[in-house]
């Protein structure tokens, strides 16, 4: 959730939701999918309504916070602030991918999962999946041959 919505309150209130309405539904489940894959849909879910309220309390422009992680050591300063600077440019990239781009990148690349998990806990096919993934890495290497500079 954090790594979707990029806000640690609103990622702590979407993973609390995901558990009460896991819990809620669990006489539902029907163990077609993997639980991890379900547990990944109802948050995907939960972000998804995250990014629409987001877009119409903005008008229409999406908003999202961008906390800064930790650095690696044994970097100079300067070196440590250009790897900051390149990270923060390509999670501001990755942000602005439609939320089905950006999601299938973020449980493929972030979670590890298969492209029939990804399609599992988005609601969405296999090659579906495949397609999105394709297009989200063929705007991010646009993205970096337009600024000029190599990651």
């Amino acid at each position: 959730a954090f790594r979707m919505v990029r806000n640690a309150e609103t990622s702590e209130e979407i993973a609390q939701e995901t558990f009460i309405r896991a819990f809620k539904g669990l006489r539902r489940f029907r163990q077609r999918a993997n639980f991890k894959t379900w547990l990944y849909r109802i948050t995907m879910n939960l972000c998804y309504d995250e990014f629409s309220r987001r877009k119409k309390e903005a008008g229409g422009m999406e908003i999202l916070s961008n906390p800064g992680a930790g650095v690696a050591t044994g970097e100079s300063p300067r070196e440590r602030l250009a790897g900051e600077e390149r990270r923060e440019w390509l999670e501001r990239q990755i942000d602005e991918l439609p939320f089905k781009q950006k999601s299938t990148l973020t449980l493929r690349i972030f979670e590890g999962m298969s492209f029939k998990e990804i399609g599992r806990a988005l609601g969405c096919s296999e090659g579906s999946a495949r397609v999105n993934y394709r297009h989200a890495a063929l705007k991010l290497k646009d993205a970096v041959a337009r600024s000029g500079e190599g990651l």
